[in-house]
């Protein structure tokens, strides 16, 4: 039948436009109802020609995301619907990130299939030895170890930040012995009130009852000795929390305001009866209406030291 052999061969036909593959569409095809040849979308190179997706993915699955995610060539199409399959036929044992609205059993999952242990306990850390006086408080690594367990942190990323914090602080100490004097003045207003308080209570111990009195000469040596201003708070700043110096100050101002050299002025009872006249002389002076309105904590002070004055002056009452 000469004239199907030469269909047949019509419908064989293809042409190469521009280096790109078309399929032909032969008169005869048509006119033996056959289906006409639609045009490839695929390039001889492998690469996708521009509009695949409109015309080549079906229309129930047109717009969705997937598509969009396939490189412009055959093998990354490929390679992606590969990657599907391997996802599918994980389908229930694989790992997946956990959603917003995922429940705890299905992060808990996630987070054991990346590495996370079993328990907070589970993050072993050792620190180093020069730095272990900062990781020895065991409250504290355990916080850390419940807050990792929490997000999810896995061994490798929890000795990673570990790891990380024990080099800052290496750092920060090798800084700190390099130049003291930034973190001195940092840490000197915390420090400052609780060396004060402790040289307080220190004085009040071995002083007693003569405690106010003897505090007020130690003030007094280094108002007499020091002028007001830049020289006397730097004395202060360096010396004034110190329980020996203010002993020191105090007995010196005493030695040098007694009527005899030979005057024992131990823990206040070097005081004379002179000395004694004066300061309550000038405790009263200070002590008026208007300090008491203004300033009721200092007053009550020197009502005290008032009254150790006086049992300092009149023992025999």
């Amino acid at each position: 039948m000469p004239e199907e052999t030469a269909v047949t061969d019509q419908a064989a036909e293809t042409s190469l436009e521009s280096g790109t593959e078309v399929a032909v569409q032969t008169e005869s095809q048509t006119a033996l109802g056959q289906p006409a040849a639609t045009e490839s979308y695929v390039n001889v190179d492998g690469t996708l020609k521009e509009g695949w997706r409109d015309h080549l993915v079906h229309a129930d699955f047109k717009g969705r995301p997937c598509y969009d995610a396939v490189g412009n060539d055959v093998k990354s199409l490929l390679k992606h619907i590969g990657n599907q399959d391997i996802a599918i036929s994980k389908q229930g044992k694989g790992v997946f990130v956990p959603g917003e609205n995922a429940t705890e059993t299905e992060r808990d999952m996630f987070f054991k299939a990346i590495g996370r242990p079993d328990k907070p306990e589970g993050y072993e850390f050792t620190a180093p030895d020069e730095l272990k006086q900062y990781y020895d408080d065991e409250t504290m690594l355990n916080q850390a170890r419940e807050a990792f367990h929490k997000v999810g942190m896995n061994l490798e990323q929890f000795t990673t930040v570990m790891a990380l914090d024990a080099a800052r602080m290496e750092q920060t100490q090798a800084e700190m012995v390099k130049d003291p004097m930034p973190f001195f003045e940092q840490l000197w207003p915390h420090v400052a009130p609780i060396m004060e308080a402790q040289a307080i209570e220190s004085l009040k111990t071995k002083w007693g009852d003569a405690f106010e009195s003897r505090f007020q000469y130690a003030n007094m040596a280094i108002s007499e000795a020091t002028a007001e201003g830049e020289e006397r708070e730097m004395l202060l700043a360096k010396y004034g929390n110190d329980p020996v110096f203010a002993d020191f100050a105090a007995t010196m101002y005493l030695k040098h305001h007694t009527e005899s050299n030979g005057v024992d002025t131990s823990l206040g009872h070097g005081t004379t009866s002179m000395n004694i006249d004066q300061r309550i002389e000038k405790v009263n002076k200070e002590l008026t209406s208007e300090l008491k309105l203004n300033d009721r904590t200092r007053y009550d002070a020197l009502i005290i030291e008032k009254e150790n004055l006086y049992k300092q002056r009149y023992p025999e009452k």
